[in-house]
């Protein structure tokens, strides 16, 4: 709070007067902020802050921040930025001036951010001009600077070209102090107007970047080009991180734009290597395979929201061997990337993302990623994926190649008919799956077997078992997902090697977890709990080589709108944890809701650990997912964990 107040403090005091734009003489560099200030501001003067450490940067005049605020309903500061106008501020020598006050408008309309572009060339002339795209970001789908004051309305990539249209090259770097944005249609859409573009792949947590860093370096180099200043960016953002303790999801990329047109044709091409596997089935699976391995960003559970932002090097090194032109991919990938960081839970990171429905959630989500791709390859094998979600199959799709067009017009019906939003929860098998179970039994020794028809290994994406607990009201609670079983290809054969252990807080309270991402190295696993009275999601790395937790902290997950949540609240010794469990009714398995435990205050160190089940019942059910996302459910068995510690199966 008293850093607050003395940030608060020195804004008010320095700001000069609302005066007319002077700024007619060249500068060296001039930087358009776009500080949209949502609830990040609201709740906790983020902006603000941003803004105090623009002003001690201390730049001279041929370096200045030019700052366009609105977007928020209370700015920490009122009686110097109106929370009911657009303001424009001026910042150098220390000092912030107020240049223009103006009637509110929507910082999620394209209209805004082109009035305050043009504007600003008009009374500013500079060798270098940056563009800072300042809020909550959520991918290429729902674009970036959320408006509170207007329904959350965000700037989607059409209307941020629509924003710069005419505009071409006038950008050193377009920037985005926001999360998710660093993506390959991102970077198609801000290709024309900029050289280069500095964006993170995953979460920003922490502060975001550093502006004191960032006018302190152009003071210093004031003929440094977008890449020299992209470095600077990312160098700083990863150790402002490391200090917080915030380090390990740190992602940030400097893209050249110029290189832009040869990753685009790049994954063009192996696009429709991809694609053109669906006709036959043969290597689907395994391409399929490996882009589910690869890193994802933001959201990826029922409680978090889903981002369908996957990273592109990891995708392609996953294909390599059955797509050739994916080493094409990764090599223009690499060409484009001039720099990149990334934190302890993200070394795969390779700095663009690209859109892929890990989580199919309608034809509205696909409509703009049409519109927004590059590669017109790769958006037919996204295409035909979803096509495959909703029919269960592709081979009827590519049969269609002979007549022109005539496979978009089965993926525009297709789509069309997938529902908008992720599926309820619930634990009913979708009727489109191919996934054929021969049988379901616990065999002799009590372990649980699963037999599927012969051909079935080819559409497997993947098997897991969903653990539920009983406490004999009728209820059931879910603990979450997990992997630990065997899966015999070849025979065609599930077993369980569950060992009755599963994460628990220190308090012995079972935690309902889930796995975001896994590789050799890490497993990324999202918890849904209160923290101090506020329902969030645990992010939680599991360290292979020390077999150990991290607990990184809290993300709120995405809002209605698709606004990525950008703080990562750290857990410390005082708060209150109350962990959250998915609930179903015993009878019919509709979901109920969440359903909450006792309340846990963590301790200094706090971190979870594996323990030995309570002496309870539990149910235990193979969920098995296809190629395309569609799930299989089998029949729970019951097994019952008594006061020894010893499991003991029956089937019902």
């Amino acid at each position: 709070m008293k850093k607050l107040l003395s940030v608060l403090l020195s804004i008010v005091l320095s700001l000069g007067g609302l005066a007319n734009v002077s700024a007619k003489a060249a500068q060296d560099w001039v930087i358009f902020v776009y500080l949209s200030g949502t609830d990040l501001e609201t709740e906790g003067g983020a902006a603000t802050a941003d803004l105090k450490e623009m002003i001690d940067a201390g730049a001279k005049e041929n370096i200045r921040f030019v700052v366009q605020t609105g977007g928020t309903k209370q700015w920490a500061v009122p009686e110097v930025i109106p929370n009911d106008r657009i303001s424009r501020f001026e910042i150098y020598n220390s000092d912030i001036f107020a240049r223009y006050d103006g009637e509110l408008q929507n910082m999620g309309a394209a209209g805004t951010l082109r009035d305050f572009v043009t504007w600003g060339f008009e009374n500013y002339q500079a060798a270098k001009y940056g563009l800072i795209l300042w809020n909550h970001g959520s991918g290429s789908i729902n674009g970036v600077c959320f408006d509170e004051l207007f329904d959350n309305d965000s700037l989607s990539l059409q209307e941020l070209s629509e924003a710069l249209t005419g505009y071409d090259k006038a950008f050193e770097f377009i920037g985005f102090d926001a999360c998710l944005m660093a993506t390959l249609e991102t970077a198609q859409t801000v290709m024309p107007f900029a050289n280069y573009m500095v964006a993170s792949e995953e979460l920003e947590p922490g502060s975001g970047w550093d502006y004191v860093g960032i006018g302190k370096y152009l003071a210093g180099n004031p003929q440094a080009n977008g890449a020299d200043l992209g470095k600077v960016i990312a160098d700083g953002f990863l150790a402002s991180n490391v200090l917080a303790g915030d380090e390990a999801i740190t992602t940030l990329s400097v893209t050249d734009l110029a290189k832009l047109p040869a990753l685009a044709s790049a994954m063009d091409l192996a696009g429709w290597q991809m694609y053109n596997t669906m006709a036959s089935g043969e290597n689907l699976s395994a391409i399929v395979k490996g882009i589910h391995r690869a890193e994802n960003y933001g959201g990826n559970t029922p409680e978090e929201g889903y981002t369908n932002m996957v990273d592109i090097g990891a995708m392609m090194r996953g294909i390599v061997d059955l797509v050739p032109e994916a080493q094409q991919v990764l090599a223009a990938l690499e060409e484009a990337i001039v720099y990149k960081v990334a934190g302890s839970g993200r070394q795969g990171s390779t700095g663009l993302s690209v859109y892929y429905p890990l989580q199919v959630q309608g034809s509205q989500e696909y409509q703009v990623f049409k519109q927004a791709s590059p590669s017109e390859g790769y958006r037919r094998f996204v295409a035909g994926m979803l096509y495959g979600a909703q029919s269960g199959e592709t081979t009827a799709l590519t049969a269609q190649e002979a007549a022109p067009g005539a496979d978009e017009q089965l993926v525009d019906t297709a789509i069309a008919g997938l529902e908008e939003g992720p599926q309820g929860l619930s634990l009913e098998t979708d009727e489109q799956s191919q996934l054929e179970l021969l049988s379901a039994y616990v065999d002799d020794e009590g372990t649980y077997t699963l037999t599927l028809e012969p051909g079935n290994m080819d559409y497997l994406l993947s098997a897991t078992f969903t653990l539920l607990m009983d406490e004999g009201e009728g209820v059931y609670f879910a603990l979450g997902e997990d992997d630990e079983l065997t899966v015999d290809i070849e025979n065609g054969l599930i077993q369980d090697s569950f060992d009755g252990l599963w994460t628990a807080l220190p308090d012995g309270q079972l935690l309902s977890l889930y796995l975001l991402d896994q590789n050799d190295e890490y497993n990324l696993y999202s918890a849904p709990v209160k923290l101090n009275g506020r329902q969030t999601n645990l992010r939680i790395l599991y360290n292979w080589a020390e077999k150990a937790f991290q607990v990184i902290g809290g993300w709120d997950g995405l809002s209605e709108s698709g606004a990525s949540d950008k703080e990562i609240t750290q857990v410390k010794a005082g708060d209150a944890i109350i962990p959250l469990y998915e609930a179903y009714d015993a009878e019919t398995d509709e979901y109920l809701g969440l359903d909450e435990g006792a309340e846990y205050i963590a301790e200094e160190g706090f971190t979870i650990a594996y323990m030995q089940l309570p002496a309870a019942d539990y149910y235990y059910s193979f969920t098995l997912t296809d190629l395309y996302g569609l799930k299989t459910y089998t029949d729970f068995v019951r097994f019952t964990v008594d006061e020894a510690g010893e499991i003991w199966f029956s089937q019902e």
